[in-house]
This record gives C-alpha cells, sequence and structure tokens, in this order.
C-alpha cells in the first residue's frame, strides 16, 4: 500500500482506538476503588502501576520498533497493551490491580512510539504535517471512551464484563486496521553511528521546557484519574453524572489539539501557549472552588483546552533547539511523562490528609509553573555547525 492521506487516516483512527481503550478503564477507576475499599493513598499506590510500566518500557522501545518495523510493532502492540487492560476491572485485591497496571504501562511503550514514527514517516512522506490530528483523535477516543464507560456504569455492568467486551471488540477492530497499514521497513543501521543512550538526561538548554511541559502533563494524568471520583465524593454524583467532567476534559482537549496547528500558527507559539496555560489555571481553580457538578465539568473542560497543545509546542521547540533533535525529544518526552508519575498519587496523598479539594488545589502550582515558563516554547533555530552535524553539546547520559 502506497503512503497516501488514506494511510494517515488508518494512523488516525488507530490514535482512537489506542485511546478508547484506555478511556474505557480510567472511567471505572471509582466504581473498582469501591469495590476493593481503597482509600485514595492506597488507590494512588496501585495507579503509579501503569506510568512505572510505561516509563520503564521506554528503555526498550525505540530498539523494538527500529528491529520490527513500525507496522509489526503496532500489530504486536496491541495486542501486549489491549490483553493486559482486562486485568484491571477483574483485579481482587490491591496487589494484583497494581500488577496488572504495570502490565499495562509495559505495553504503552512500544505501541506509543510506534504509532509516533509511523505519523512522523507518513506526514513526511505525503507532505502534510498529520501528528497534531493524530493527537485530536486520541484525544476523541479518550472522549469517547469516556462517554461508553459512562454508559456502562450507569447501566450496572461491572468494570470486568464491561473492559472484556470494550476491549475484545477494540482489538478486533484495531488490528484489522493494523494490517491495512503500509510496510514501513526499519532504517538501514549506519555502521559508523555512535550507540544511541538507553537513558537520555535533558541538556541545559531544554529544562526549563521540559518543566513547561511536565507541569501540564501532570495536570492531564492527575484530572483523568480523579475527575469522575472527585464528582461522587465532594458532590455525591452518580453515573452517569460522574463521567461528565471526563468526557468535557477530552472533548476540549480534542477540540485544542484539531485547531493547534492553526491556532500556533496565527497567533504563535508563545501567544498559544500562555492562553492555553491561563485557561488551564482558571478551570482548575473552578474546580476547586465549584459549589456544584456543573462547575466542575465546566471546569474540567476549560482544563481539557489548556493542555491541548502544550506538548506539540514543546516538542516543536525541543526539536529547534541546539543538539540533536533526537536526543532533544526523547529527554522531553521521558521528563514530560514523568508527571503521569507524579500526578495521580500526589492528588491521593494530599486527599488522604486533607480532602479532594485541596488536592486538586495543588495542580494549580504544576499549571502555575507552566504558564511563567511558556516563553520557553519559542523556536530557536539552531546555528549552521549545529545543523550540519549536531554533535554540540552533548546531552549528560545513564
Amino acid at each position: 500500500m502506497a503512503l497516501s492521506f488514506a494511510s494517515a487516516r488508518l494512523i488516525m483512527a488507530l490514535y482512537f482506538f489506542y485511546s478508547l481503550s484506555l478511556s474505557n478503564w480510567l472511567i471505572r477507576i471509582p466504581d473498582v476503588q469501591l469495590r476493593l475499599g481503597l482509600e485514595p493513598a492506597a488507590l494512588s499506590i496501585c495507579l503509579l502501576g501503569v506510568p512505572i510500566g510505561l516509563v520503564c518500557s521506554m528503555a526498550f522501545s525505540g530498539i523494538v520498533v527500529d528491529r520490527m518495523g513500525p507496522r509489526n510493532a503496532i500489530r504486536y502492540g496491541i495486542l501486549f497493551l489491549m490483553i493486559p487492560l482486562l486485568l484491571p476491572g477483574f483485579a481482587w485485591n490491591p496487589t494484583v490491580l497494581f500488577v496488572a497496571l504495570v502490565l499495562v504501562g509495559l505495553g504503552m511503550g512500544p505501541l506509543e512510539v510506534a504509532l509516533n514514527v509511523t505519523a512522523d514517516r507518513i506526514g513526511t512522506a505525503i507532505g502534510r504535517t498529520v501528528m497534531s490530528r493524530c493527537h485530536g483523535f486520541w484525544s476523541l477516543g479518550l472522549m469517547a471512551g469516556g462517554a461508553t464507560g459512562t454508559f456502562a456504569a450507569t447501566i450496572g455492568l461491572d468494570p470486568g464484563p464491561h473492559l472484556a467486551i470494550a476491549i475484545v471488540a477494540i482489538i478486533i477492530v484495531a488490528e484489522l486496521l493494523a494490517s491495512r497499514l503500509p510496510r514501513l521497513d526499519p532504517a538501514p543501521a549506519d555502521p559508523n553511528a555512535p550507540k544511541a543512550p538507553i537513558f537520555v538526561l535533558p541538556p541545559k538548554s531544554i529544562v526549563a521546557l521540559c518543566l513547561f511541559a511536565f507541569g501540564m502533563l501532570l495536570v492531564e494524568g492527575a484530572i483523568t484519574d480523579w475527575s469522575a471520583i472527585y464528582l461522587r465524593d465532594v458532590f455525591g454524583a452518580v453515573p452517569p453524572v460522574t463521567g461528565f467532567a471526563f468526557t468535557a476534559f477530552g472533548f476540549l482537549m480534542a477540540a485544542g489539539r484539531l485547531a493547534g496547528d492553526f491556532l500556533s500558527m496565527r497567533f504563535g507559539p508563545v501567544a498559544m501557549a500562555r492562553v492555553c496555560c491561563t485557561i488551564g489555571v482558571a478551570g482548575i481553580l473552578a474546580m476547586v472552588l465549584a459549589p456544584s457538578p456543573t462547575l466542575v465539568i465546566i471546569g474540567a473542560a476549560a482544563a481539557g483546552f489548556g493542555v491541548s497543545i502544550v506538548f506539540p509546542l514543546a516538542v516543536t521547540a525541543a526539536a529547534s533547539r541546539d543538539g540533536s533533535s533526537a536526543v532533544n525529544v526523547a529527554a522531553l518526552s521521558l521528563l514530560s511523562f514523568s508527571g503521569f508519575l507524579v500526578g495521580p498519587p500526589m492528588i491521593g496523598f494530599v486527599t488522604e490528609f486533607f480532602g479532594l479539594r485541596i488536592g486538586l488545589a495543588t495542580l494549580l502550582l504544576a499549571a502555575g509553573m507552566s504558564l511563567a515558563l511558556a516563553g520557553e516554547v519559542r523556536v530557536r533555530r539552531k546555528g549552521a555547525a549545529l545543523r550540519a552535524g549536531e554533535t554540540a553539546h552533548e546531552p549528560a547520559t545513564a
């Protein structure tokens, strides 16, 4: 199959189903918490499983995709992610839940890398960037999964059977789509190229940029994990209302990403970063101070738009900085994704002692840091020497 916009539509659809599978689990977290009788701190430790697995899998995901080729990595990655996703809904104790979520995180890494590599190559081949729209479809999947999960909870379907039905159906459709992707063979290895490091620490030139992305991604992870619990525990909401904030968050995040390329070109990346972070701060504040579920849902929607294009802007800026573009983006991704590691447990531990409103209020610190560092997304062109070799300013590696 030749590379064409039909290929781009396939990869967009796969982003959608990837997110759809995850969000069907995320929206059922409150039900699993109730069934296992978990306090907020205990739930936080269990939720650490996904980001721990994801960060660990990032160490080998690039090698796996290079050796298997992106299409095969996607096809196998779908299975390695979604089969473990069948487990959390059936977990009978916190240990089983934690282990199941670690397996989910391990499956996410290779699939995440393979999808991004494929989207980049297809966009390059057709002469039209599709990355922002791909992430927009990921956000649409988040919203759709929130809706289907809310429906399942509303009709009283237990998380285990619900996830089994949803995930099996998604696997069938996603595998059919992946089989139609063009075969993108691994690039031939350069025998003279230095061995790529497994772990990459951020070069000094992008540390502040990494912190900018880290803050808003921490917000994203925390809201997706805790918004339904917040509506239930603070306002006494029941399904389907408990899922409305999650769905509104995903919808506005999708809208922001789908429009992100145009808005950034029209108003500039720094202006859009500041606008998005300001809206995100306002949305979090509305959720914290909300007297009713309605304002929580509105605040979650605003926060969704606030986080929408933060990471794409940061990636573009990192690629423009001194040093290797690939190393910069890899380091940015590793530190930014760690925001998902910090966010959910941070909320849980604060909630254990001070309540969920105060727990959510801690997100204002992270979003405020991103707002203060929004100027870091300014694209800085490299010097001629770096364009030629990209060898100066080697980053620290371990």
